[in-house]
């Protein structure tokens, strides 16, 4: 029986986490039948003993997948100095028990998705008690834009690792790392039909003679503490000169609250999509049909950039974080841009207000350019599809040709 131990230290992992994990069952049962001749195997015992079993840490969906998690992923879900600091006894305490657990366990491969700070930490101490397991990290980090150095330490302690972006294999490959461009999962996302849009329309009692802007202040609640002050300004100086505009927050249940909270004191007719109130697949579904309904999107620096450009929304980009972080970022980001549409096509499409230009002034100048210039917004739907088709990768689906690069370091 394979023995797999897998790490996902927060929401997008647990996601990615557990489509890794149905892909690994189904693509090994299917090995093994290979390897069986197409014989039926009629044994339950030898059935039972091909499995494979997954421990580590992970949240519900990969639970859901038969994960057993060791320990609470909420635990190690922190971003910022602020929220990191209170929790370090903790997280050095989860390090040093999945360590000990490992030399006794002894999984034949372990996986870290994503949470590349935590990764590496684990990873170093992981290697001090089994030096030749099979080590993989799934979502290549931020190396190339800032702390490249990473990439050199990485390729000490992993084995291999699974990009999301196509650019990443030969940046990690430079540093004597195995890495394969998977393809992102957001390329394969399956778009709402009308009728569920409708739905969404309805649900929300949305005005559909109006615009819909979509804003995002980010799923962090750091990132809601300095973004949304922002874009409420931003959103009050646009109702005083525009009668024809109908704003929507998406968020998260992990800043349902706090967003609510800060709208009924802002005082501002605004309308909350919140995962706390529906369940969460129809809030992804509801997510989607928002980005697609939308003229334009102002969204917080972060991967839900992809998420607006496969349903080909226009958008701005900002980003604003507390004082020291952003001395930090400034001294070590070795790029012009923040926004992975940009990145991805190496020019500047996506209009973007990072650090000190990342005011409600110059994001509404942005907005009036945005809703007043079609072309402008053609250009942008054209780039992203652009962007789209790139992260598609090879034919297979991203989550097939990760589980098939994995279980050829145990097959």
């Amino acid at each position: 029986m394979p023995k797999i131990l897998i790490i996902a230290g927060e929401p997008s992992g647990d996601i990615l986490g557990a489509q890794l994990i149905q892909e690994m069952i189904l693509q090994h049962s299917l090995i093994s039948s290979t390897n069986k001749g197409k014989e039926v195997l009629v044994n339950q015992k030898s059935i039972k003993e091909k499995e494979i079993k997954f421990q580590g840490i992970g949240g519900p969906l990969m639970k859901k997948q038969g994960l057993i998690s060791l320990f609470s992923m909420e635990d190690l879900s922190v971003m910022g100095l602020t929220e990191i600091f209170p929790r370090l006894p903790k997280i050095f305490s989860i390090i040093r028990r999945l360590v000990e657990y490992v030399n006794i366990w002894k999984p034949d491969l372990i996986i870290t998705v994503d949470s590349p700070d935590f990764s590496i930490r684990l990873v170093k101490r992981l290697r001090m008690v089994d030096k030749f397991v099979p080590i993989i990290h799934y979502v290549a980090p931020s190396v190339w834009a800032w702390r490249p150095l990473r990439a050199k330490e990485m390729a000490k302690y992993y084995d291999h690792i699974l990009a999301l972006l196509p650019f990443e294999k030969v940046f990690f490959e430079k540093f004597g790392i195995s890495c394969e461009f998977v393809g992102h999962p957001v390329s394969r996302q399956k778009l709402p039909n009308k009728n569920q849009i409708n739905d969404f329309i309805s649900t929300m009692n949305l005005d559909i003679s109006k615009r819909i802007i979509t804003v995002l202040p980010g799923s962090r609640k750091k990132e809601i503490y300095h973004m949304l002050p922002i874009f409420i300004s931003m959103v009050k100086k646009l109702r005083q000169n525009f009668d024809d505009l109908e704003f929507v927050i998406p968020t998260p249940m992990n800043v349902a609250k706090l967003v609510k909270s800060e709208i009924i004191n802002a005082k501002i007719d605004v309308k909350i999509l919140t995962e706390d109130e529906i369940l969460s697949e129809e809030f992804k579904l509801f997510k989607l049909s928002l980005f697609y309904s939308s003229t334009i999107a102002v969204a917080t620096s972060g991967s839900v950039a992809l998420e607006l450009a496969r349903s080909s929304t226009p958008m701005i980009a900002a980003y604003r974080s507390g004082w020291l972080f952003e001395k930090i970022l400034k001294r070590f980001v070795k790029l012009d841009s923040a926004n992975l549409i940009n990145i991805i096509l190496n020019k500047s499409v996506i209009p973007e207000f990072l650090f000190e230009k990342c005011n409600s002034k110059n994001i509404y100048a942005s907005v009036i350019e945005l809703l007043n210039d079609s072309d402008l917004r053609l250009r942008q739907k054209e780039a992203e599809r652009e962007v789209i088709n790139i992260l598609v990768g090879k034919q297979n689906r991203p989550s097939e040709t990760a589980a098939k690069s994995v279980l050829s370091f145990i097959t």
